[in-house]
């Protein structure tokens, strides 16, 4: 009986321990641990001899976990991650390539590659490197960490390193190797570097280094533009009135804009719909864009896109013609117009000046089947058309607002 007391009162105090954790915020970055993670980032240092002992399976699949915690540009992830324990293939590594020599002594290799076919397009491909080099920063740490020692060897951009590794490993072309993580348990203990340099910081413009100096950048900052009025929030549910067959055919059309905070278009469209699918409560609007419209590469590759409206004066009607008259791929059309672009916290692109905004989540993509026409009008419509078989889009509303 008194054994059974003594359990219970184990479990209370136990309990009492995990709720004083959670009220005292025991799972935020706050006190010690967030001493523990600045410490840990500070003397983190390059290891490049270690003990004759191999690194757990269980041990590589945190760091690996680590390194695919990194941030990455629209989530797209673009890396792959060779582990290399073989040490036939380490003294390979330490051979081939001698900034890596020490591969030959260690335990565990991880060439982290940049994966082209998860890279973003056209001037953004090339995030990549950050989301890579993101992902073998966090490794450093996460071996540091957990008292291994590692040192980030560079591969790419020198091109004989790449086609060698890339040989080695039979990398397709699409897999392009960053760095080779060369990690193992320490058998030196080399001194932390203070890198820290207060020259190379400015603060709110190059060359100020005065921390407390705002006046250089006042005294250069451009008067404040006049007040415009705000979107502001709505419920489409409560608060949207619009016809849904002449919505998308009011005077001039609407804009439809897609992409990210790095690359984005918009086109004026007169095709569109409203109304519910695939569940009562989700309101659905779907869209229509031609394949050889440079707005239809972007609706392919993004998660959300939105439809605006403008004012139906004659600044409003000016930005709907020249969107629907020009492609963007002949330059900026919003910089051309002077609109000015902003996103939502999706990382959507939406124009400040438009008068009310439908942000979509893409929900289905598919382009018409000629096969599927069931009468002459759609067939009718397409002999002739150069901009090729539209394509059609369904999102789910997810945020509106309106001026």
């Amino acid at each position: 009986m008194k054994a059974s007391y003594l359990l219970l009162l184990v479990l209370a105090l136990a309990l009492i321990g995990v709720s004083l954790k959670l009220l005292t915020g025991g799972n935020n970055a706050t006190g010690d641990n967030a001493n523990s993670a600045i410490d840990n980032i500070l003397t983190r240092v390059s290891v490049r001899a270690y003990q004759d002992k191999p690194v757990a399976a269980e041990t590589i699949d945190t760091l690996l976990r680590a390194g695919m915690a990194a941030p990455t540009a629209v989530n797209k992830q673009p890396w792959h991650f060779i582990v290399v324990t073989d040490k036939a293939t380490l003294e390979q590594i330490s051979t081939l390539t001698p900034n890596a020599r020490m591969a030959a002594d260690a335990p565990l290799a991880i060439v982290v590659c940049g994966d082209l076919t998860k890279a973003l397009e056209r001037d953004a491909r090339d995030y990549w490197v950050q989301d890579a080099s993101a992902a073998v920063e966090n490794i450093l740490l996460a071996a540091h960490a957990m008292g291994l020692g590692a040192v980030w060897t560079g591969i790419y951009p020198i091109q004989d390193r790449c086609t060698i590794i890339s040989g080695l490993f039979k990398l397709p072309d699409t897999m392009i190797p960053l760095a080779t993580i060369v990690i193992g348990y320490p058998a030196e203990t080399p001194a932390i570097k203070d890198k820290y340099k207060p020259e190379n910081i400015s603060y709110n413009t190059y060359g100020n280094h005065n921390a407390t100096s705002t006046a250089t950048v006042a005294a250069a900052a451009p008067a404040a533009a006049p007040a415009e009025a705000k979107l502001k929030p709505i419920d489409v549910k409560h608060d949207f009135r619009a016809n849904p067959f002449a919505y998308f055919n009011q005077e001039g059309g609407m804009l439809l804009a897609a992409g990210d905070r790095h690359k984005s278009n918009a086109m004026t469209i007169g095709w569109g719909s409203l109304g519910n699918l695939w569940g009562h409560d989700r309101s659905i609007v779907t869209v229509y864009v031609a394949e050889k419209r440079y707005t239809h590469s972007f609706m392919e590759q993004t998660k959300y896109f939105t439809i605006m409206e403008f004012a139906h004066d004659e600044k409003g009607q000016e930005v709907l013609k020249y969107m629907g008259t020009h492609s963007g791929r002949d330059g900026d059309k919003a910089a051309a117009l002077g609109l000015h672009t902003a996103y939502t916290d999706n990382g959507t692109p939406y124009y400040e000046e438009a008068t009310s905004v439908i942000e979509c989540r893409l929900l289905y993509k598919a382009p018409f089947d000629p096969a599927g026409f069931t009468d002459d009008v759609p067939r009718k419509f397409y002999d002739g058309f150069d901009a090729g078989y539209h394509s059609t889009y369904i999102g789910e509303v997810v945020a509106a607002w309106h001026k």
